[in-house]
């Protein structure tokens, strides 16, 4: 969890792309919410730091949403006489159509955080193809 303001005066501000950015205090152990779209994360269990110091919280010390996706595929071999064959192929990616939940809202300072607002992987795809082999 990071914040956009300069709390410890290091002149870096918050970045979720950058190794060097403004942390929160984790104030709770129950950092997880009660709903897993609009309240994923527990704000209560956020802090803002003390005025120049840096956030306590670890790195990657919370885990997002689940991630769940069954891909299959099947093939029948036809052989056609005299070294000849026909390889007949379907993949589906995302069997079940499962939706997953993309990752929560970081930054402590907007209204949002802790929310889920995106998606992560595909929708269901499906594939087909033939091979001839002589």
């Amino acid at each position: 969890m990071v914040t956009n303001r300069d709390i410890a005066g290091t002149g870096i501000l918050g970045s979720t792309t950058t190794e060097w950015i403004q942390r929160v205090n984790q104030v709770s152990d129950n950092v997880y919410g009660a709903n897993p779209v609009t309240n994923f994360l527990n704000r209560d269990a956020f802090a803002f730091p003390a005025p120049g110091t840096l956030g306590n919280y670890k790195k990657n010390s919370i885990e997002g949403a689940r991630f769940w996706s069954v891909d299959m595929a099947l093939s029948r071999l036809l052989p056609l006489g005299a070294s000849r064959s026909v390889q007949l192929r379907i993949e589906v990616f995302n069997l079940l159509n499962t939706f997953n939940l993309g990752l929560p809202e970081i930054v402590l300072d907007t209204a949002t955080f802790g929310r889920i607002t995106t998606m992560t992987g595909n929708p269901r795809l499906m594939q087909f193809g033939i091979k001839y082999g002589f």
